[in-house]
């Protein structure tokens, strides 16, 4: 076996780190967001979602109901329905610290696959679980559209 042929890990000089296993975590879970061509590429249009799930935030803790929204301006790519739902279930299946933590971790990989030209996220835990409501927001810096920025605060 010559050296590119040893598995990852096994060579103790070049062991695997906890970011090796948080990096290999992030590609697990961003393969799950497949994408599709933007059918209107040419306009600026809002794509919304919403959702309901479960999530731990500790390893042995009760799962918490997380309502969540995500809206985007999509730029080249969409992310259909069917693929989103499979990484959010992705997403439940892992404990996170804390409810930003995981807000954090689907605007990046979202931002990062789907590269929208407005991105924005909402968690909204329910009031048996503190009532928390954590939004992560994003935005090309060269993008701007005033008019839709403005009917985004009413819908």
């Amino acid at each position: 076996m010559s050296a590119d042929d040893t598995p990852p890990g096994s060579d103790p000089e070049h062991p695997i780190t906890s970011l090796d296993r948080r990096w290999q975590a992030v590609g697990e879970r961003r393969a799950h967001l497949v994408t599709a061509d933007n059918p209107a590429i040419a306009h600026d249009y809002l794509v919304e979602h919403r959702g309901r799930l479960q999530l731990r935030f500790s390893e042995d803790g009760p799962p918490a109901a997380v309502l969540w929204r995500l809206r985007y301006v999509p730029d080249r790519l969409v992310v259909p329905r069917h693929a989103l739902d499979t990484y959010m279930t992705h997403l439940a299946a892992t404990p996170w610290p804390l409810p930003e933590a995981a807000a954090a971790a689907v605007i990046a990989d979202v931002g990062s696959e789907v590269m929208p030209r407005f991105l924005q996220l909402v968690l909204l835990l329910d009031a048996t679980s503190g009532g928390l409501r954590v939004t992560f927001e994003e935005r090309r810096p060269n993008w701007s559209n005033p008019a839709l920025m403005a009917r985004l605060a009413l819908l």
